[in-house]
């Protein structure tokens, strides 16, 4: 093994109890019931009025040192990768996770990348482990409460659900290591779904509540059912053959495939096109539990490895996208 190879040693995640049916979401958005069907998910969770984004953050790290018996003072590096709207604007929400888990030793940062910055940020841990400056361990974790900014948890087909998820690298770890990734990103897009108020460009006033600026929404939507919708699966193709070329593997040899827990029907097409099963995929958890942020693909390997789903040496490639607008792969060795 290389003296810069890391693994996923723990991972660590919570669900608030309360379970909403999709079908009540898109009844009160006053969408039809078929796209709710399309979604495949059969409920989301919803966090408590009073429970904010870090603290299901911070829930997901605890557990995840607590499965991985790993003391919080080994944590070298904290990168929060929360999706969605955070406790505050500024400042960044690393450093609450920081001290409430008691990783005194650790830097922290937070990244924007949507439902792609777990993904991202795994990339971003494996580099810094391999630098070899004294990075040995570190903390992926994020929180989302899409429930209070978006309208009825819905944005444009994809149902939003609530919850946090902690995933910890660890350099010579052998199991669950990172081999490749690709992600593309289509700037033309960045815009298309966004908070609109609350930054510079429209600060929060009374306009801005009235014209409910403060929810995450599509601000184009005949651009996103068409030209958007156009290219989205192929480009998924697109990264993923991308970053299998990497890895050096082929269809043949994906043992497992962890997607984004958005839609099952652009799932359904997405492994058709990938000659790759729908049995070997992540399908059935989105079913289970849905959408909630950008921990999902975490999710389901970590429930991959407890149901027998993975053996030991399976390729796993996971797939997920996030607004701004991001598309991004990984293949992972178990």
């Amino acid at each position: 093994m290389s003296n810069s190879e890391c693994g996923i040693a723990a991972m660590g995640f919570y669900l608030p109890e309360k379970e909403i049916p999709l079908l009540e979401l898109a009844e009160k958005a006053g969408i039809p019931a078929f796209v709710a069907e399309f979604a495949g998910a059969r409920t989301v969770r919803e966090a408590a009025a009073d429970e904010l984004p870090s603290q299901m953050a911070i829930l997901a790290a605890e557990a995840a040192l607590q499965n991985g018996g790993l003391d919080p003072q080994e944590i070298d590096l904290i990168i929060y990768c929360g999706a969605g709207v955070p406790d505050y604007i500024l400042p960044p929400s690393a450093g609450r996770v920081q001290d409430a888990v008691g990783a005194g030793r650790a830097m922290g940062f937070d990244l924007s990348q949507g439902c792609c910055g777990m993904l991202t940020g795994m990339q971003i841990a494996k580099a810094q482990i391999a630098l070899n400056e004294g990075c040995n361990t570190v903390m992926l974790v994020t929180g989302d409460k899409w429930s209070q900014f978006t309208h009825h948890h819905t944005a444009d087909s994809v149902f939003f659900g609530d919850g946090g998820g902690a995933v910890i690298l660890k350099k010579g770890h052998s199991d669950l290591q990172p081999v490749a990734s690709e992600i593309i990103t289509k700037g033309n897009y960045y815009d298309l779904w966004c908070v609109q108020a609350g930054g510079l460009c429209h600060p929060a006033s009374s306009e801005t509540l009235q014209k409910n600026m403060h929810t995450y929404q599509c601000i184009d939507p005949e651009r996103a059912r068409h030209e958007f919708k156009e290219i989205y699966i192929p480009v998924m193709a697109e990264t993923v053959l991308a970053a299998m070329k990497k890895a050096g593997i082929n269809r043949d040899q994906v043992g497992f495939f962890s997607m984004v827990n958005a839609n099952l029907k652009v799932q359904e097409i997405l492994l058709e096109q990938l000659e790759i099963p729908l049995e070997s995929s992540s399908a059935n958890y989105l079913e289970r539990f849905g959408h909630f942020g950008s921990q999902d693909t975490f999710f389901n390997i970590d429930l991959a490895v407890q149901d027998r789903k993975i053996s030991k040496g399976d390729y796993i490639v996971m797939l997920t996208t996030g607004i701004g607008f991001s598309w991004g792969s990984a293949v992972i060795k178990y």
